[in-house]
């Protein structure tokens, strides 16, 4: 049965990678989504992130502890019977620190560009208005 979902993969590469690189692996994560049919919708493309908090990883013999990454995430649109099969080949890109498959609704409302704009738009507003104390006092 053929039953179309829609989903986002939110990714971490690790930042071993040189960014003319990132999207390399970005392609690779696509190759896995459309080699099971899925169609990509929208997309947004791995920016270099401070980490909360340390992630570790291991890569054959080699144990990696990181405090930042590369973030980015895809949505698209699959049968939810191979959603299974993306999480696998996801999963197995040695690049991919961490990642989360998850269902979506089609219309993006949120982007981290969009969430970086209004967050300095808030500092510059704050910075404004201190400024804005100072004189009148």
């Amino acid at each position: 049965m053929d039953e179309q979902t829609v989903y986002e993969i939110g990714y971490l590469i690790l930042p071993s990678i040189p960014e003319d690189k990132l999207s390399l692996v970005t392609d690779v994560i696509r190759k896995v989504i459309t080699k099971e049919g899925g169609v990509e919708i929208d997309a947004e493309e791995p920016f270099k992130e401070s980490l909360a908090y340390s992630m570790s990883k291991t890569i054959g013999a080699s144990r990696y502890v990181l405090s930042d990454t590369y973030l980015g995430w895809i949505k698209f649109e699959v049968d939810r019977a191979k959603a299974p099969a993306i999480k696998i080949g996801v999963g197995k890109i040695e690049e991919v620190l961490r990642f989360l498959l998850v269902k979506a609704p089609r219309e993006t409302t949120f982007t981290f560009a969009k969430a970086r704009a209004a967050m300095a738009e808030k500092k510059e507003a704050a910075s404004g208005a201190a400024e804005e104390a100072v004189v009148k006092s």
